[in-house]
C-alpha cells in the first residue's frame, strides 16, 4: 500500500489532522533549492495531474489561493 492510499483510508480526523500538520511543518524546513526532480518524476506528476483533471479533481483559482495562504 503506498503512502497516499493510507492517507486517503484515514477515517480518524484526529489523527489526519496530526499528520497534516507534520506534512506542513515538515515542508517549511524545505528551499525549493532541495527539491530535485528527474525526467520520470516530472513525467509520473504530469500523468498524475491529469488522471485527476479526469476525474474532476481540480480547484477553482480561488480556492487554490485561499489553500496557498496556508502554505
Amino acid at each position: 500500500m503506498s503512502l497516499i492510499e493510507y492517507l486517503l483510508g484515514i477515517q480518524d480526523e484526529k489523527i489526519f489532522t496530526k499528520v497534516e500538520a507534520t506534512i506542513h511543518k515538515s515542508f517549511k524546513s524545505i528551499k525549493p533549492n532541495d527539491i530535485v526532480f528527474t525526467k520520470e518524476d516530472i513525467i509520473k506528476r504530469a500523468e498524475f495531474s491529469n488522471k485527476q483533471i479526469k476525474k474532476g479533481h481540480t480547484l477553482s483559482q480561488k480556492e487554490l489561493e485561499s489553500q496557498s495562504k496556508n502554505w
